[in-house]
């Protein structure tokens, strides 16, 4: 006799991360973000909306492209990249001393979450995604690219080392945090973040009955 099929773990369609809510809040935060680059055109802060631009065209091109990230994801990509730019626009980099902290920890964290998903998905880490060295992997890149930011910031910005540390070491927990957020969004899809994704696959089927399971004799 066959072991009975276990019931499969994946979420129904409509579950949280996947509720056509964040897709709404995510659309409701580009027309905020259209507003404010108009009233800033309209202020004549040429400089501003500039900056502001660069913000906002990626933010556009990640969420008319497909890309498969969870519509929860896409939202809060969403209000990470309205947080940077009214940063850099409305100057609150340089009125809230803990605004820069912040914003060291919360854009790697978004940042290497959203890239680790892909790298995932695309099977360029089909092999590495157990859960340590998937966090690993996430924490070294980002903390990779926070080092690149640092030196970009180095042409045009006074830095000093203790903001550098500072900064890189907000940079390493936010992308290690990353690590953990891509293995709940995956793990949210029903699709578990260990070993080949050929083999997840047939692992998922075996779980919905679709593949009986090997019988032991």
């Amino acid at each position: 006799m066959s072991a009975a099929p276990i019931a499969s773990t994946r979420p129904l369609p409509g579950a949280l991360i996947d509720a056509r809510l964040w897709l709404t809040l995510s659309w409701a935060g580009a027309v905020v973000f259209a507003a404010a680059l108009a009233t800033l055109a309209l202020l004549g802060r040429w400089d501003e909306v500039l900056i502001a631009t660069c913000f906002f065209v990626p933010m556009l091109v990640v969420k008319v492209l497909p890309h498969g990230l969870p519509n929860l994801f896409v939202a809060v990509m969403t209000a990470c990249f309205l947080i940077s730019a009214g940063g850099w626009a409305w100057d609150w980099y340089g009125r809230f001393w803990w605004f820069d902290v912040l914003l060291h920890l919360v854009n790697p964290l978004v940042i290497m979450a959203g890239s680790m998903f892909m790298l995932w998905k695309a099977e360029l880490l089909a092999h590495a995604p157990c859960k340590g060295r998937f966090v690993l992997w996430s924490t070294v890149i980002g903390l990779g690219l926070g080092a690149a930011w640092e030196v970009f910031e180095y042409t045009y910005l006074p830095l000093t080392w203790p903001d550098t540390i500072l900064d890189l070491v907000m940079d390493t927990a936010g992308a290690a945090l990353g690590g953990w957020l891509a293995i709940w969004l995956i793990e949210q899809r029903g699709l578990p973040p260990e070993g080949h994704r050929r083999l997840s696959r047939l692992r998922i089927w075996a779980l919905r009955g679709r593949v009986p399971a090997p019988v032991r004799r």
